[in-house]
């Protein structure tokens, strides 16, 4: 992501300041041990090197304190532009995805109210749209809302026996239909896989990562793998897009996180999909690990304990 005004500006100045309280200890160090060999010169030799070693020694402890302290700052301050830069990014983001949506639903319904006479074939599309629409703007609002949940901890598990495999074949045809996507999702479902589970904590782990996969397939069909490994409940949701370059791949489960520019990108979204899915597994004290897919694109696999 790029730098805005303020951004480099801030940095510009604490760079700027650094340099200065650097040049400043090693000016006034410099001055101290000039002073010392003038206050010892007459006590002999031996006393001028031992004051001076005494000056270095303790200029050396108090430095490595100093550049400690720049460094925690520095670190500080860049995570801090960061987590704005994304919340401003995030804010452009979720604006369009809000308007989108909301200018289709409001089109559809003022042109059922000015075409009274349209046939039932013609008024089906547009009501079609407008549901679609609306479910989009749930699903957005259930994300932020989500988010905002287990950030604060205030998002606790209601686990129950559950056939994983049922449920999940049960999401993917609920949410094909849903995208527009019928007959996308490839799958490869072990029957009778049983764990104890939130059932609405994994159709928002499972529905954010199709979502992610369509979004970067590319037109693609996707995979949804659902396997009994050792002792272990493993989904692997594969796409055929341009895959995930391996120094992003820990940075897209953080919150916001985008790859691009905000202002120039083409694919939808609001940055916390993959942040949701990975709070989730780790709620399930699972693991979400991002591999390559042999065909191109990303693979996802998250592993959830049986027991």
């Amino acid at each position: 992501m790029s730098k805005g005004p303020a951004d480099r500006r801030l940095s510009l100045l604490f760079y700027i300041l650094t340099a200065y309280i650097l040049l400043q200890f090693t000016w006034w160090a410099y001055l101290l041990i000039d002073l010392n060999k003038l206050y010892y010169a007459s006590k002999g030799p031996d006393t001028v090197n031992l004051k001076v070693w005494m000056v270095l020694g303790e200029g050396a402890v108090f430095l490595t304190f100093l550049l400690g302290g720049i460094y925690i700052m520095s670190r500080t301050i860049r995570k801090e532009i960061t987590l704005v830069r994304q919340q401003r990014n995030f804010l452009l983001s979720i604006t369009h995805e809000l308007k989108t949506p909301l200018a289709a639903i409001k089109l559809g319904i003022q042109t059922l109210q000015k075409r009274k006479d349209l046939s039932s074939e013609q008024r089906e599309p547009l009501e079609r749209t407008a549901l679609t629409n609306t479910e989009r703007l749930h699903s957005l609002i259930d994300n932020v809302l989500l988010a905002t949940r287990i950030e604060s901890g205030q998002h606790p598990l209601h686990k129950n026996p559950t056939n994983l495999s049922e449920i999940t074949e049960n999401i993917c045809r609920e949410t094909e239909i849903a995208l527009g996507r019928t007959g996308m999702i490839e799958r490869n479902i072990t029957a009778q896989i049983k764990i104890n589970i939130d059932g609405n904590a994994w159709e928002s782990i499972l529905v954010n990562l199709v979502e992610n996969a369509f979004k970067y397939s590319d037109g693609e069909s996707i995979e949804v793998k659902l396997l009994k490994e050792a002792n272990q409940a493993v989904l692997y949701v594969t796409d055929k897009g341009s895959g995930i370059p391996e120094t992003e791949r820990k940075k897209v489960f953080d919150k916001f996180y985008r790859m691009g520019n905000e202002e120039t990108r083409s694919k939808k979204g609001t940055g916390l999909g993959l942040f949701i899915v990975k709070e989730l597994v780790s709620l399930h004290h699972g693991k979400i690990a991002i591999g390559e897919n042999p065909a191109g694109g990303a693979s996802f696999k998250v592993s959830l304990p049986l027991n």
